[in-house]
């Protein structure tokens, strides 16, 4: 059934008006509350309706300083329908008293039962005007506590060293602080309304595939997201970051999800201390090259790799020749800038599947992964002999060192990684015991040779 057209234009007159209509049941509970009774009450509409009248309409005298009963007591009880203009304040949600001039009509059945009032009020011109004055100073008040809240927040986000981006709950972003424009490359001004994901770029560290920004997740599941590997952000210039990152949702007052916060932390100079230091455990800190660590740990990969295959794996055990007498007559920082040379000249005989391990000192260990035949393990030592034999100039001085080089195979020599280490170091001490500057292949009667 529709509206009556007068219905309509009561209920637009009344939401329009300046005088406060109230109107109860009857029980004293609100049925009706016009934006006027809303203002001056404090009470909102939704909140208002059901409750008792006196519990939102609390009158009292000033002369008196005394509660004034319900006007619906005489409506109720008294014989006039109608409770003439009274003067009294009412004391609205803030505690403030505001005066007033009220009247109540008593509203009837057919039956001629009482159903319920409607009270009409206004502020007196006196008051109104000292609630206004009130009102307005109380609204610069919160003005400016607002202004100093917002500032303060403003200037906290500013300070901390991580980015925060915060969105909408479509994922449209609302704000960046000044560390967030930085890490991104996006201003404010051009970042907002965009899409939180075209802002703020993740992919995966190891396979570079695009990771969805939490704050998705953290709106939807309504809880704090954290993503647990390193991602790298990808900079509006293309640069790479790597970040954690973690969102949490925004509430409104009623606790209903409004959008999201995410804030990222920059761990690209954590992660390079990482990585550093995961090198440097595993490499020689001189040279750079695998230490005896790795060089175990390549070695018996390759070992098993032979064995699995059917094919050999070659040992090459190379020593300086009389190191000691240019470390000893030209002190450590030459010697040092020597062996870093003679890493790289090592490196530059072999292949990038092959292993060069410096095993301390002048001490290093050349590994021929996957060899065809014995006589590629030979080539490799007459090359490793013609590369260190070549002069090297070190500062001031030109220098000249040659090198013994033992070679052991597997599985001929030995079918341990260990134990064809040890075969190796026996052959090269076999060629510096021959005059040095040569290669020996292992032979088990080298052990009687270096007694005799």
């Amino acid at each position: 059934m529709k509206e009556k057209p007068h219905c309509q234009l009561l209920d637009i007159a009344l939401a329009t008006v300046v005088d406060a209509v109230i109107g109860t049941d009857a029980h004293d509970r609100i049925t009706f509350f016009n934006p006027a009774a809303e203002a001056m009450t404090g009470w909102r509409s939704s909140e208002a309706l059901g409750k008792s009248l006196t519990q939102v309409f609390f009158l009292i005298d000033q002369e008196n300083d005394k509660v004034i009963d319900s006007p619906l007591d005489r409506l109720k009880h008294g014989p006039a329908e109608t409770a003439g203009m009274t003067h009294a304040a009412v004391v609205n949600r803030r505690g403030l008293q505001v005066e007033i001039e009220y009247s109540a009509a008593a509203m009837y059945d057919a039956q001629r039962r009482f159903a319920g009032a409607v009270i009409v009020s206004r502020a007196r011109r006196q008051t109104a005007e000292i609630a206004l004055q009130s009102s307005n100073e109380s609204l610069l008040a919160n003005a400016d506590a607002l202004f100093e809240e917002k500032e303060r927040a403003q200037v906290t986000l500013n300070s901390i060293g991580d980015a925060v981006i915060s969105t909408n709950f479509s994922g449209r972003v609302s704000y960046l602080n000044i560390v967030a424009e930085k890490m991104t490359g996006w201003v404010q001004a051009d970042a907002s309304g965009r899409t939180v994901d075209e802002i703020f770029r993740l992919v995966d560290t190891t396979t570079h595939e695009t990771i969805p920004c939490p704050t998705a997740q953290a709106i939807i599941e309504n809880r704090r997201i954290s993503l647990e590997a390193v991602c790298v952000l990808i900079r509006r210039d293309g640069e790479e970051i790597a970040v954690e990152v973690s969102a949490a949702p925004i509430h409104d007052r009623n606790g209903g999800v409004v959008g999201a916060v995410m804030v990222a932390h920059d761990v690209t100079a954590a992660r390079e201390l990482s990585m550093k230091l995961a090198r440097l455990a595993l490499h020689d800190s001189l040279t750079d090259l695998p230490n005896r660590a790795l060089f175990s740990d390549r070695l018996n990969q390759a070992t098993t790799n032979a064995q699995a295959n059917g094919g050999f794996a070659a040992l090459l055990y190379v020593d300086l020749d009389r190191f000691k007498h240019i470390n000893d007559s030209l002190g450590h920082a030459i010697g040092d800038k020597l062996l870093q040379t003679v890493a790289r000249r090592l490196l530059g005989c072999v292949r990038s599947t092959d292993t060069v391990s410096r095993q301390g000192g002048d001490e290093f260990v050349v590994l021929l992964s996957d060899i065809v035949h014995i006589k590629d393990a030979v080539a490799c030592a007459e090359k490793l002999l013609a590369a260190l034999e070549a002069p090297y100039r070190i500062g001031e001085h030109e220098l000249r060192v040659s090198a013994s080089i033992g070679v052991a195979i597997f599985p001929d020599d030995a079918r341990e990684a260990e134990a064809l280490l040890r075969c190796a170091d026996f052959a090269m001490y076999q060629a510096k015991y021959h005059g040095r500057n040569n290669y020996k292949l292992f032979n088990p009667a080298s052990e009687l040779d270096l007694l005799e």
